[in-house]
């Protein structure tokens, strides 16, 4: 039967529930005839449900809203992920690793939940059960930006209108994270760290590369007769060079002499500077056991990331350029950098120091009286 406002009502063969039919735009952009099911074997209820759909599409048309249909409804949230994922993948993101490994939690709470269902509250929901499994607030904004990422996309990509995507909330950050390596630390660190950790830590506190950097690093970067490190790439999206000198070139020879692994073929050699068994090192691996180190070496809660802003902190105060020492690190803004150039007590007694030797031995200005000059 026709609908009272235009479209179609109808009863397939078999089926008590009602199908509605009506003429809007398809999920490739083009019009024609759209059916779906409504949901309903009462007459009234399938005629309001088309008198909607009507009326979104009008709005479609008119450009005051894009339509929503039962394609867009059908979609869950583990979809919007699966999406955001292959973009990733097909871009080659940015540590990609690390960011999809926020997904997880995400697709776990809400994956089957239906995309335009999701409201301000199911994700504070989600935020109160990240903090009852004690996470910190920058963790569970990571996994509330990706959730917004997978989103903005949908939008992007016209698979469901913008006023479905909801409200995120965020918690507040603070770069709690403030550690750094004392000599005696690091030395009281090595000797409980597994190989090939131990020669990633003396190489991060080196240069401070990250530790996505370090894991993945192959010996294609390396230029044995210039002793240079070329990575080509890097969480900031620019390539470096790490020139080192021959005391630190040491450690990189150290590796080059421990390439071989046995493989099931025999002995082979392995593409990775820092590797275990040939490949790189997993970072869940790596995690547990730099973790069972620090306990033994008692520093406890000690991250490899503290490596990094400790070799930022020592360069500059070695006395090289702040600019020179970004370019090591890899630091692409002045900001990201002063955040890893940390104070300590130590530094802050040693300026007041300086300023009273400076004060108490400054000479005080000579006073001369010149004579009267008389008209």
């Amino acid at each position: 039967m026709r609908g009272k406002n235009g479209g179609r009502i109808f009863q397939p063969r078999g089926r008590r529930v009602l199908m509605i039919a009506y003429y809007g735009p398809k999920k490739d952009g083009s019009f024609g005839e759209i059916r779906e099911s409504a949901r309903t074997e009462d007459l009234e209820k399938a005629q309001a449900r088309l008198d909607a759909r009507l009326r979104a599409v009008t709005n479609h048309r008119q450009g005051v809203q894009v339509f929503q249909g039962p394609e867009s409804e059908k979609l869950t949230v583990a979809d919007l992920l699966d999406a955001l994922e292959r973009d990733y993948r097909t871009r080659e993101i940015k540590g990609l690793r690390r960011a999809l490994g926020h997904v997880g939690p995400v697709r776990a709470f809400c994956g089957r939940q239906r995309a335009v269902a999701v409201t301000s509250d199911r994700i504070r929901k989600f935020i109160e059960a990240r903090q009852e499994e004690k996470k910190a607030n920058a963790t569970i904004n990571r996994g509330l930006e990706i959730l917004g990422r997978a989103y903005r996309l949908a939008v992007d990509e016209k698979r469901i209108a913008a006023h479905f995507a909801p409200k995120i909330p965020y918690l507040p950050e603070k770069n709690a994270r403030q550690g750094f390596f004392e000599k005696a630390e690091l030395e009281a660190l090595l000797p409980h760290l597994p190989t090939p950790l131990d020669d990633m830590a003396r190489f991060a506190a080196i240069c401070g590369w990250r530790l996505g950097e370090v894991l993945a690093l192959p010996w294609s970067a390396v230029d044995h007769q210039a002793h240079e490190i070329r990575l080509a790439d890097s969480k900031n999206g620019e390539g470096r060079v790490l020139p080192l000198d021959d005391e630190d070139w040491k450690l990189i020879a150290k590796r080059w002499a421990a390439r071989e692994y046995r493989a099931v073929s025999g002995p082979a050699l392995s593409e990775y500077v820092f590797h275990r068994g040939g490949g790189p090192l997993p970072v869940s691996t790596f995690e547990h056991q730099w973790r069972k180190a620090c306990v033994a070496a008692k520093v406890p809660g000690k991250l490899f990331h503290d490596l990094r802003r400790t070799a930022a902190r020592d360069m500059v105060r070695g006395g090289a350029p702040e600019t020179f020492a970004m370019k090591i690190t890899g630091h692409k803004t002045r900001s990201m950098f002063d955040r890893y150039n940390i104070v300590s007590t130590d530094d802050m007694r040693e300026t007041l120091r300086r300023r009273r030797e400076y004060v108490g031995g400054k000479e005080r200005p000579t006073v001369r009286t010149f004579p009267e000059v008389r008209s």
